[in-house]
C-alpha cells in the first residue's frame, strides 16, 4: 500500500504507528500532511484497494472455495466422496467467509508448509486471524480518519 501514498503520507502513517505501538512520539516529529486535492485523490485511491483487499470472502464465495480444497488437496483429504467433500468445503466456507481472501491465502500456505496434518478448522481460524493482522486495519481507520477531517 506504500506505494499508492505519497511519502509524506507514509512516513506520517508510519510515525502514527510507532506511536499506537510504543505510545511515544516519534522523533524527529512528522507533520500531518496537508489535505490538499491530490493528497486526497491518493488517499481515497489507497482507501479503495484497501477495501478490496479487506473485502469478506464470503463476497467471493467460488474463489474462497477454491482456497479451501486446496488445503484439502494439500492434505490428500480427498474420500471418493464427492458430496462429502463438498459439504466440508461449505462448513469450511461458512466459517470463514468473515476473513478477506488473502489472509486465508497465506494461512493456506503455512498449514501445508509447517503442518505435519491438517491442521482443526478453529486452528486454521486462528492462523487466518494472525495472517490478516492488526496492522492493515489500524492504517486503514488512520487514513479514514484524516480524510474524514
Amino acid at each position: 500500500m506504500g506505494d499508492l501514498l505519497p511519502p509524506s503520507m507514509a512516513l506520517w502513517l508510519a510515525a502514527q504507528e510507532v506511536k499506537a505501538r510504543t505510545g511515544m512520539e516519534p522523533f524527529p516529529l512528522v507533520p500531518k500532511p496537508e489535505k490538499t486535492p491530490e493528497m486526497l485523490e491518493a488517499v481515497t485511491t489507497a482507501l479503495r484497494s484497501l477495501s478490496e483487499i479487506l473485502e469478506p470472502s464470503a463476497r467471493r464465495r467460488p474463489e474462497l472455495a477454491v482456497e479451501i480444497a486446496k488445503l484439502f488437496a494439500a492434505f490428500n483429504l480427498y474420500t471418493g466422496d464427492a458430496a462429502k467433500s463438498a459439504v466440508q468445503v461449505e462448513v469450511w466456507g461458512e466459517q470463514l467467509g468473515e476473513f478477506p481472501l488473502f489472509a486465508i491465502r497465506k494461512a493456506v500456505r503455512w498449514a501445508v508448509r509447517g503442518e505435519q496434518k491438517m491442521p482443526s478448522l478453529a486452528a486454521f481460524i486462528g492462523d487466518t486471524k494472525i495472517a490478516m493482522g492488526r496492522q492493515i486495519q489500524a492504517r486503514r481507520k488512520l487514513l479514514t480518519d484524516w480524510v474524514a477531517m
